[in-house]
């Protein structure tokens, strides 16, 4: 019997040792995965750094060799300073389409979401294509009649399927068939990434191109990752979709074997409501007063920065409007408050104190006609998208052009006399 017990105990504390070696084991490997863990991610971030670096500085020199060169023309040869200019204009454009893909990238870039008829966005971009990608590819759009509408922003939409175009097109060297196919379709939980259960838009830009490696595919949502020669891509174009489509409560996938070519998937949830928010706008587009010589606006700015401050009262006298400038939401109240005349507010959306969402929250009931603009050039607070959603907003840096037709567009909306809100409350 001791023998027994002996042997018992003997192999009890076996197992006992065998369990505290697999605990500890599995201690120094969780230990282990975290630190090849840490050692990804600051590698990525050193990816990241390396080339937003890279990609900056050589935009910044173009703006400033630009700048340069221009102010040492500008009294001898106007027309060779103008030449400069433009090109440093460029440089900058480039610099901000560059920040809003990053932003894009970390699903931090705010969002306009609105109902949006999927198909018929892509069938208005059929010129835009075209111009993009060549006559030597063939498009063709597959959709049937009854595609539910989406409630995305259409521009960044809009930006995702023309990336998937562009990159389509490099995969086939400028030459053979590109298809888009939307449909709706029913998801199972994480059938697709992170997609919840549920009804979705599909919308497949599919080419007849190289295809992908498994090992391409694997990597193709990673930033600054990149295929094509140097010079030839960022590396953010799907990086950036992917975002798009994660912030907008969807999903990506990509289907691809190489020499047989690649299909690239948008999953965005169905809307519940209808695909008529820019309808009204433009009803309400055409029903605004055509603007005569010598018509001008008065328009409330607020900005805490002073010098974007002044750089916007000159853009906004230069499109021959009346400017009333200020520094904080509450001195814009007292400015609305002591006259009546203000047609529009042009907001920041961050500022010290009372932000712009805020603010339109607490004067949009007492001056409900007021035409307003948000101005954007950061990521904002949790909520801020939802706030100014169905408000005209224009993204910093911006030009001239871009702020007429921003004033254009608010004072569309304002006309239509169609709540913010009532979009908002349709997508829920």
């Amino acid at each position: 019997a001791d023998t027994l017990e002996d042997a018992v105990a003997a192999r009890t504390a076996e197992l006992e040792q065998a369990n505290a070696d697999l605990r500890e084991e599995a201690a120094e490997r969780a230990v282990a995965e975290e630190k090849l863990r840490q050692i990804q991610k600051m590698e990525a971030v050193g990816q990241l750094t390396g080339g937003i670096a890279h990609d900056f500085n050589n935009m910044l020199a173009v703006v400033v060799g630009g700048l340069d060169l221009a102010r040492r023309k500008v009294a001898s040869s106007p027309d060779e300073a103008g030449r400069h200019i433009d090109n440093a204009l460029e440089g900058a454009n480039r610099a901000a389409a560059l920040t809003r893909r990053l932003l894009a990238f970390a699903r931090a870039e705010p969002l306009l979401p609105e109902g949006t008829d999927p198909v018929a966005l892509i069938h208005g971009m059929h010129d835009l294509m075209e111009r993009t990608i060549g006559e030597r590819i063939a498009v063709s759009v597959i959709a049937p009649d009854d595609i539910w509408p989406v409630w995305v922003d259409p521009h960044q939409l809009e930006n995702a399927v023309l990336n998937l175009a562009v990159n389509a097109r490099d995969a086939m060297d400028g030459a053979g068939a590109l298809t888009i196919d939307v449909r709706n379709t029913m998801l199972a939980e994480h059938e697709i990434g992170e997609a919840a259960a549920g009804e979705y838009i599909r919308i497949a830009v599919s080419d007849t191109g190289t295809g992908m490696a498994p090992e391409v595919v694997e990597r193709a949502f990673e930033p600054f990752f990149t295929t094509k020669p140097l010079g030839k891509g960022t590396g953010l174009g799907l990086s950036q979709i992917f975002g798009f489509a994660r912030q907008s409560g969807g999903d990506v996938a990509i289907d691809s074997t190489p020499g047989e070519g690649a299909t690239v998937a948008l999953y965005l949830p169905r809307f519940a409501g209808d695909a008529t928010s820019r309808d009204r706008a433009a009803d309400a587009f055409a029903r605004l007063p055509e603007a005569g010589e010598g018509e001008a606006l008065i328009i409330l700015i607020v900005e805490d920065d002073e010098r974007v401050r002044r750089a916007t009262v000159g853009a906004v006298e230069e499109l021959g409007h009346v400017a009333i400038a200020c520094a904080s939401g509450e001195a814009a109240e007292e400015a609305l408050a002591a006259r009546d005349d203000i047609g529009l507010l042009l907001t920041d959306v961050m500022m010290h104190g009372m932000t712009g969402p805020e603010l339109v929250e607490r004067i949009a009931p007492r001056y409900p006609d007021l035409a307003i603009i948000f101005v954007t050039g950061y990521v904002g607070e949790a909520g801020d998208a939802e706030r100014f959603a169905g408000r005209e907003v224009l993204r910093k840096p911006f030009t001239i052009t871009a702020l007429e037709a921003a004033i254009v567009a608010a004072r569309a909306k304002a006309a239509s006399g169609s709540p913010p809100e009532a979009a908002a409350e349709a997508a829920e």
